[in-house]
């Protein structure tokens, strides 16, 4: 090689620093990379986002879901403009600043026949009142009406004069004339609790021969039926199974064709008739006062002249059957 061509070399090799024993140099050394300032970028998301958010809620509590229509479900007691005017709900208000418990509180208070009331928002501009109401469970004689309660012991109407139909008369409740809408005393509350089982145990049962509850003495609980029967059912205890027993005495013993008495299911797992050839339901003024339980015969042995039921098994009575 010419001496001019080496010096050539020479300057190609200087040149092109990449080459290094063969190898290029970038493959030793790794690129440098960009630093990026992150922590700018995170802080205007942040005020992007709560920007965004903001002007959602604005928007959505201004300017959309107007209020444009008010509907009512549920409820045939009283007339749907009278519970929409009652509510305070206006129309172009957001829906979304109605207060739902100011507005039940209102018809619960204002309407005794209301038991609930849930506020259905229906986008994009409809307010639907799902009301619930109260279902009328018995009536206390007044005397001069009746008064309609409701399972949970509220006052549904007062001086009705006509008892509706299938509706039993409760006795044993220590306020006769309440005021509508109101709640029984608290020392009814427990009365509330066993008319409630009573009536349950009526309904799985189906057990149609009452139209009288006597609650006036919790250890002698009794139903009437009409002036024929006189129903003792003792105690709350297995109500089911003292109906049960007491419609298989009626009903062998055919008690609705001429018999007038007493049928006593207070005894466990026993049922005794005793007729006395008449039956007269206790009036509302001879009710005991002060929690004073009332005198009865249920505690007492059966008489003679009595058929019973045991374990579900009809006996054939003995001796009169007049008494």
């Amino acid at each position: 090689m010419s001496r001019k061509e080496k010096k050539h070399g020479r300057r190609r090799t200087a040149a092109h620093p990449d080459f290094h024993n063969g190898m290029r140099a970038d493959a030793v050394r790794p690129p440098r990379k960009k630093r990026r300032r992150r922590g700018n970028n995170t802080l205007w998301y942040l005020l992007i986002l709560v920007f965004m958010v903001t002007t959602t809620i604005v928007l959505t509590t201004t300017v959309f879901f107007k209020i444009k229509a008010i509907t009512v479900t549920g409820c045939d007691r009283y007339d749907d403009r009278s519970l929409i005017l009652s509510s305070g709900i206006l129309l172009e208000e957001n829906m979304f600043r109605l207060k739902d418990a100011q507005i039940r509180e209102k018809l619960v208070g204002e309407y005794s026949y209301i038991a609930d009331v849930k506020i259905r928002r229906k986008l994009p501009d409809t307010i639907v009142l799902e009301i619930t109401q109260e279902v009328p469970f018995g009536a206390i004689d007044a005397g001069a009406g009746y008064t309609l309660i409701s399972e949970r012991g509220r006052v549904l109407e007062c001086n009705t004069p006509v008892l509706p139909e299938e509706m039993p008369i409760v006795m044993g409740f220590s306020e006769e004339s309440p005021e509508q809408g109101s709640y029984l005393e608290e020392s009814d509350s427990e009365n509330v609790k066993r008319m409630r089982l009573i009536m349950e145990a009526i309904r799985k049962m189906d057990f149609p021969y009452y139209n009288v509850i006597d609650l006036s003495d919790p250890y002698d609980l009794k139903l009437y039926y009409q002036d024929q029967l006189e129903i003792v059912l003792g105690t709350d205890s297995s109500l089911e199974y003292k109906l049960e027993l007491i419609l298989k005495v009626i009903e062998t013993e055919d008690l609705l064709n001429g018999f007038r008495g007493t049928i006593d299911a207070s005894y466990d797992g026993e049922v005794w008739t005793r007729p006395s050839g008449q039956v007269k339901t206790p009036s509302v003024s001879s009710r005991p006062q002060d929690g004073q339980a009332a005198d009865s015969g249920a505690a007492s042995p059966p008489d003679e002249g009595t058929s019973s039921v045991g374990s579900g098994e009809v006996l054939p009575s003995q001796g009169d059957d007049s008494g």
